[in-house]
């Protein structure tokens, strides 16, 4: 059998973190921040020193997963983001984008989750970095959204809600095992309904 080319050793490392990432976002919903390596290995079925060989402990392996989510973030609502139709019709749809991405992606779940608690539960500082990626990335771009399409002088503040209002309600989909039962168009539909008729 000849030795495996750089490119294989590429993939099959690829495919090993994304199903180690995938293992430990689903350990986290259960256990939070209590998670241990041990658990995601049992999770992913994979040899505790397989996963040990990728992350040495689970605050790397969060970091990495955090970072993965951010960039997935960012992918799922990029189409609001350069859009057409106004900025209040692309605040709506980054909005559906942004929960429907939620509610079918883990990780994304956890990153909203993680920055509305301001990394509560994490050690020291080493999230600054990511805080101030997603707001240059998501956050943002999102608030400008709201303050065009509104004209409100409390734009941030809305755009907050709306983030909250969001993370709520994957929560509920999440923890309350609703499998995509969500309405995703009407809850959306609901949260600018009131913004609007607020702001008049």
């Amino acid at each position: 059998m000849s030795p495996r080319t750089k490119e294989q050793n590429d993939a099959i490392r690829e495919m090993r973190m994304n199903q180690i990432m995938q293992a430990a976002a689903e350990v986290y919903l259960e256990k939070g921040i209590q998670l241990e390596i041990r658990d995601v290995a049992v999770k992913a079925e994979l040899g505790y020193g397989t996963v040990y060989h990728y992350y040495k402990n689970k605050h790397m392996l969060l970091e990495d997963l955090l970072w993965d989510a951010l960039n997935r973030t960012e992918t799922a609502v990029l189409p609001a983001l350069t859009g057409d139709g106004g900025s209040l019709l692309q605040a709506e749809s980054f909005s559906r984008l942004l929960l429907q991405t939620c509610i079918q992606d883990p990780s994304v779940f956890i990153l909203l989750k993680t920055v509305a608690d301001n990394f509560h539960h994490f050690p020291g500082n080493r999230f600054i970095k990511l805080f101030a990626d997603f707001q240059e990335r998501i956050y943002l771009p999102f608030v400008e959204m709201i303050r065009e399409g509104i004209g409100s002088q409390s734009s941030e503040k809305t755009a907050t809600l709306i983030f909250g209002s969001l993370v709520g309600c994957a929560a509920l989909n999440i923890h309350h095992n609703m499998h995509n039962e969500m309405d995703v168009e009407g809850i959306v539909d609901m949260i600018f309904s009131g913004i609007q008729s607020k702001e008049k």
